[in-house]
């Protein structure tokens, strides 16, 4: 089934639900998000919003027997059978990869870096998987490929493993890179070189990226376009420019105030919490206990998400009530 192409990654409707016996609990309400040919698109959002739940979706990674997927993904007009763990190998790994948050979370401890690189491309002779996986090291700005091969896992540092994750996914020069919180775990310097050389990547190879984070810095620095997550639903999406300028939403501009600055202004944190899940099951605004806006009509049904103008959609009934 093809779907319109004018995006390379698009979803209608893709919703997590956690099963508990026979109640399903959602985790991530239904969501149309959208990566362009050679974009790349963000996700904002608190922990526990539903980003990395989003990803795995996508691959199709949720074990049936604990979770339920609903909506459809396309890749290039291609609806993806996120349903069918056989047939997302003609997908997973291949046109679509992932890097995650934690890199030794990702590797296996007992085989050497060259293990893992020789483990994942079967379909070439060995030699040439060698020597692709050494130059796709030295790609990625890593001395001594050839020694680093013979490494293991926990012989490297978080910003050398992070560069050798990201040298395997691209190995088999996937069209789109998911990238799930790639930087949390390092330290601020190497997390700019990680970045730098995701958009040097994304430029040479006219990579796709979804680029996945909890930090606003990390994802301005990438994005063409960004949604906010809260509590598994998207509250606002829209262009980076205009989202960055002219945030709808309350809890996109707490987000914006609560950023790290070099300047004296003290830093404005929002109160509460977000929901866990279960407790917001659908009435109201999910924000609206934490938000400084909210009103009687925020506790009633839930908003919708609507387009002000442009490529920028607000779900916030405030903000049609200032008109």
């Amino acid at each position: 089934m093809k779907e319109n192409t004018a995006d390379l990654l698009s979803t209608q409707g893709l919703a997590v639900s956690m099963r508990d016996g026979k109640e399903l609990i959602p985790v991530v309400h239904p969501c149309d998000i959208s990566v362009k040919r050679g974009g790349c698109t963000g996700i904002i959002g608190e922990s526990g919003c539903g980003k990395s739940m989003i990803c795995r979706a996508l691959l199709g990674l949720h074990a049936p027997e604990q979770w339920q997927i609903g909506g459809q993904v396309y890749l290039d007009g291609e609806q993806v059978p996120i349903e069918s763990d056989d047939a997302m190998d003609g997908f997973r790994g291949r046109r679509m990869t992932m890097i995650l948050q934690e890199p030794l979370s990702a590797f296996d401890s007992r085989m050497t870096i060259g293990a893992h690189f020789l483990e994942g491309c079967r379909r070439k002779q060995k030699a040439l998987r060698r020597q692709g996986a050494e130059e796709w090291l030295k790609r990625m700005d890593l001395q001594d490929p050839g020694g680093l091969m013979k490494r293991y896992p926990f012989e490297l540092s978080g910003g050398m493993l992070q560069r050798v994750m990201i040298a395997l996914s691209l190995m088999t020069e996937p069209e789109l890179l998911i990238a799930d919180e790639p930087t949390t775990a390092l330290d601020s310097t190497v997390q700019r070189d990680i970045l730098l050389l995701l958009a040097e990547l994304k430029k040479e190879w006219n990579l796709s990226l979804l680029l996945v984070s909890h930090d606003l810095r990390v994802i301005s620095r990438m994005a063409d376009r960004i949604y906010v997550m809260y509590a598994g639903q998207i509250v606002e999406w829209g262009s980076m420019e205009e989202l960055m300028e002219n945030p709808l939403h309350p809890y996109t501009k707490g987000l914006i105030r609560s950023r790290p600055s070099y300047s004296k202004e003290r830093l404005t944190a929002m109160t509460g919490r977000p929901p866990r899940v279960g407790e917001w099951m659908g009435a109201g605004c999910p924000f609206a206990p934490r938000c400084p806006e909210a009103a009687g009509e925020c506790s009633g049904e839930l908003p919708e998400l609507k387009q002000t103008k442009g490529e920028h959609f607000v779900r916030c009934c405030r903000q049609w009530d200032r008109g």
